[in-house]
């Protein structure tokens, strides 16, 4: 049971560490190492708590989305020392290349190989693998944003000059 709950808690830290340098490098702001593990490891127990809150109440998940993309803008303001409005957009973006895993990758994959995600997420590693398929995307982002240092979005282009 103990090993479940860490293996869980492990994949959402991962998750969050891939969210907080894709999602901040996209708009060219890059955290430290140790930032963006701070965020992850808050991230990762703040995951965990909700969605346990959610199957303990029987509450549908979908709503929980934005409990967690407030929570993941909260701590890229206060631990990555951003503005709100770069907090949401990294959030929002973060969230965004999750879903398009998930429906590019993620769910063809298990209707492909008919794999129940409750069983997958039952078993040892299970969680993580899921989180690893489903966050292609976002690592590949992750990759190219942070570590090959290509900004996609400039965020100073949309200041107001004067003519």
């Amino acid at each position: 049971m103990a090993i479940q709950v860490l293996d869980k808690i492990f994949a959402f830290i991962i998750e969050g560490f891939f969210m907080a340098g894709a999602g901040l490098s996209i708009l060219g702001i890059r955290l430290k190492f140790k930032k963006m593990l701070h965020i992850a490891g808050i991230y990762g127990i703040i995951v965990y708590a909700v969605r346990k809150f959610y199957i303990i109440n029987e509450i549908p998940f979908g709503t929980h989305i934005f409990i967690l993309c407030v929570s993941f803008a909260l701590l890229i303001k206060t631990i990555g020392k951003q503005n709100i409005m770069v907090s949401f957009i990294a959030s929002l973006f973060s969230i965004l290349l999750i879903f398009w895993g998930e429906g590019v990758f993620l769910f063809p994959i298990l209707k492909f190989f008919e794999i129940n995600p409750q069983t997958l997420t039952l078993k040892h590693g299970g969680t993580i693998l899921a989180i690893l398929i489903s966050d292609i995307i976002l690592i590949a982002v992750f990759l190219m944003s942070y570590i090959f240092k290509v900004r996609i979005i400039d965020l100073g282009s949309f200041k107001e000059t004067k003519n």
